[in-house]
């Protein structure tokens, strides 16, 4: 199970102690660098002129404490939703995410999942991906397998790779609908040709441990823990070390013949799994 936080963090998406989801952190919205709509010194015009992206860009500076402001969570709600009542779905997301925290408002799940799922109706992957994980876990909504698996697929459907990656483990789990493995491997492969290095990895712990063929293939486990740990971003510092610690144990194992053909084979699916995209945050944007 993945976390909001995963996905979530600014250091970057978006988690709880959960297990599909990113562990819920302070991810916001961050425009990418030089653009009118963060620049604090123009950030007022554009606001004035109610741009919605530069309304919900003043509550980022709200809650990151810059741009000359102290940090104020308060203050960032008022501006996220000021762009959300325009329809500004990373507002929404960021709405929910400071009621799922308790950053300047009571702590409340129930809000959370209310601004999510309005951002999620809308279309917005990153807020299905919420949505899926709040059902997932119980939070703020009765725990139900088959809606969180659901709103894993609509994100799954946007391209979302780690909404792949839940669809895949809730498959490969046998929750919230029958146990399929080939088709759970589908999933991570999707996943994993998005760069997603979690999804590189289970494929590497199921080869490992003969789910995909007839018997463990250790060449290719140990040839896609490689290309994970060249993919691993420094948000997921914790998994990139244990996939790390599986690949030191794995190379022991392995002849010097099978090392040279795990090292082609890397070679081959550098070209397949492409590089991680910038780390997104709840609108999409790269930071």
């Amino acid at each position: 199970m993945r976390t909001l936080a995963t996905a979530l963090s600014l250091a970057l998406l978006a988690s709880l102690p959960a297990a599909h989801a990113a562990p819920q952190e302070e991810t916001f919205t961050i425009p990418e660098s030089g653009a009118d709509n963060v620049d604090p010194n123009k950030l007022s015009s554009l606001a004035d002129r109610n741009d919605p992206r530069a309304i919900n860009n003043v509550g980022w500076l709200w809650v990151r404490g810059e741009g000359g402001v102290k940090q104020d969570y308060k203050e960032a709600m008022q501006w996220f939703k000021h762009a959300a009542k325009m329809g500004y779905t990373p507002a929404m997301n960021n709405v929910g995410l400071l009621y799922a925290q308790g950053h300047g408002v009571k702590q409340s799940y129930e809000e959370a999942f209310k601004w999510w799922m309005r951002a999620a109706e809308r279309g917005d992957a990153w807020a299905m991906t919420a949505v899926g994980d709040l059902y997932e876990n119980g939070q703020g909504v009765p725990q139900n397998y088959e809606l969180a698996l659901n709103w894993y697929r609509e994100a799954a459907r946007e391209g979302d790779s780690l909404g792949m990656w839940n669809v895949g483990n809730f498959l490969e789990l046998g929750l919230g609908t029958a146990r399929d493995i080939p088709q759970a491997v589908e999933w991570f492969r999707k996943s994993a040709e998005r760069g997603y290095a979690p999804a590189i990895h289970r494929l590497a712990l199921m080869m490992e441990a003969g789910k995909i063929g007839e018997s463990p293939d250790l060449v290719e486990a140990y040839a896609h823990y490689a290309i994970a740990s060249e993919r691993y971003t420094a948000e997921d510092a914790d998994e990139a070390e244990e996939n790390g610690r599986l690949l030191r144990v794995l190379r022991k194992k392995l002849s010097a013949e099978q090392l040279q053909a795990a090292d082609a084979r890397k070679g081959v699916l550098a070209g397949q799994y492409r590089k991680p995209e910038k780390p997104r945050t709840p609108d999409g944007s790269s930071t």
